[in-house]
């Protein structure tokens, strides 16, 4: 039997993966602890970040960054449903970063892929329990 994801729950999985870079982009990581399960990890993004409390710290960390000017393009996009509550997938991801004043480079700064698990919570909602950053092309 081929299980698969319905089209609430996939919508709600997309949205999370778009959320994780709005917030990245728009200033607002320090919210970014929400998005992940208690026990999740978060891998090659710096150094490992393992539950959510040490996400969140990352996430502030982040969002105190105001020089620092992103845009991350995902892409690419594919979930499949392990069972009813649970979810991995990949996310093609082109990063444009900037430094500084100015409007920097139109060049992305990196090319990667995430390897992704969802869960979906208690509460029904779907937060990643793990994401594992991997560089494609450029260098972190």
């Amino acid at each position: 039997m081929t299980l698969s994801l319905n089209p609430v729950d996939r919508a709600a999985i997309e949205d999370l993966i778009q959320r994780h870079a709005w917030l990245i982009d728009h200033g607002e990581a320090d919210r970014i602890g929400a998005l992940f399960t208690e026990d999740a990890g978060l891998y090659g993004v710096g150094p490992d970040k393992l539950g959510r409390a040490a996400i969140a710290t990352w996430g502030a960390e982040r969002a105190a960054m105001r020089e620092r000017r992103s845009r991350h393009v995902q892409s690419n996009i594919l979930i499949e449903p392990v069972s009813s509550d649970a979810a991995h997938g990949c996310v093609v991801l082109t990063l444009y970063r900037h430094d500084g004043p100015g409007p920097g480079a139109a060049a992305p700064f990196l090319i990667c892929e995430y390897a992704d698990r969802y869960r979906k919570e208690p509460d029904g909602a779907w937060r990643f329990a793990e994401r594992r950053l991997a560089v494609l092309f450029g260098e972190a």
